[in-house]
């Protein structure tokens, strides 16, 4: 008889696990709440997490972390340990989040356009804003009465004596009044 041997040489390679992270927000306002969310691969179903606040351990074993009381660069990360059969126990850190903590302005407006006109004739107001944010609204009043749109400018004929107010609410991300 004769006899063929055939061999193969069969490599197991591991895939180190990697965790990267996010921020809901960051610049934030003070006492702004942030989530921060881990995102694994190569750890297995139900990997373990210890998350990090400028190296010391906080939160829970979890792929989220909540924190309303950060501060200027105060550093999170995570430390994922994978459940994988082909690398459980490896570990892998993820990237730094360093915060930025922005302090509080006030929101102010003011009202532009002619105070003095003729009987009849419709003037344009335009409320110039301060810290107001990309969309603020407005309230008009006349003599404390709501008139107008939501809209920074209002245009009426005014009765002599006539009080035009504008309320502005700011949608600014960081004020100290809105």
């Amino acid at each position: 008889g004769c006899f063929v041997t055939a061999t193969k040489v069969i490599t197991v390679a591991t895939v180190p696990p990697t965790v990267s992270i996010t921020a809901s927000q960051n610049p934030i306002c003070a006492g702004t709440n942030v989530t921060f969310t881990a995102t694994p691969t190569n750890s297995g179903a139900s990997p373990t997490y210890q998350w990090y606040l400028n190296n010391i351990p906080v939160g829970t074993n979890s792929n989220t972390y909540s924190n309303a009381g950060l501060n200027t660069n105060d550093q999170i990360k995570v430390q994922v340990t994978s459940n994988s059969a082909c690398n459980s126990g490896q570990q892998a850190m993820s990237n730094i989040i360093t915060m930025t903590i922005n302090a509080p302005v006030p929101a102010n407006v003011n009202i532009s356009g002619v105070a003095s006109v003729c009987q009849g004739i419709s003037t344009p107001l335009t409320a110039n804003p301060t810290n107001g944010g990309a969309l603020p609204t407005y309230q008009w009043f006349v003599n404390s009465n709501p008139v107008g749109t939501n809209s920074n400018t209002f245009s009426s004929t005014f009765t002599n004596g006539d009080i035009v107010t504008v309320r502005l609410t700011s949608n600014f991300g960081c004020v100290s009044n809105n």
